[in-house]
């Protein structure tokens, strides 16, 4: 039977493959494009967003490597390119990995600080389950925005 650590580190690597797929089949035109100009995020903004959160919550309140987050930036991001989002993807998959690697049981069950205003204190486990929700559901966004490009611009 598989160890926790070692299902959470597989469970990312099969999500970090699934989000790869999607960057590699989708067009360069959808990229920064948004449903609603002011109320929807890009797929490059969903992106970069997913990928600092689960730095966030895995490398720096579960593994305790602080990665300096720039939470708002992430929702600014008007630049990045198809391949700079693959290889922040692969940078996160490598990083990841490690990071769990280095963590214990223990690790899981010690008690963190809120992360945010609106959280309580809650435990590494915690961190990384929300992280695997939190991935899953901005997942779905990224798809729903992606259909929507297409059938606008067909």
């Amino acid at each position: 039977m598989e160890s926790e650590i070692q299902s959470y580190i597989n469970h990312f690597e099969q999500t970090h493959q699934e989000l790869q797929s999607i960057l590699n089949s989708l067009p360069e035109s959808a990229l920064h494009w948004a449903p609603l100009e002011d109320d929807a995020n890009s797929p490059a903004i969903l992106v970069t967003h997913m990928l600092g959160a689960e730095r966030f919550r895995i490398h720096q309140i579960v593994a305790g490597y602080d990665i300096h987050r720039d939470r708002e930036s992430e929702f600014q991001t008007s630049t990045a390119t198809l391949d700079d989002l693959r290889s922040t993807l692969e940078q996160v998959n490598a990083d990841t990995k490690k990071m769990l690697l280095s963590i214990t049981t223990a690790d899981l069950d010690k008690i963190r600080p809120a992360a945010r205003d609106y959280e309580q204190a809650e435990s590494g486990r915690w961190h990384v389950l929300h992280t695997i929700e939190h991935f899953g559901i901005h997942l779905g966004h990224l798809s729903l925005t992606i259909q929507l490009h297409a059938s606008k611009h067909q």
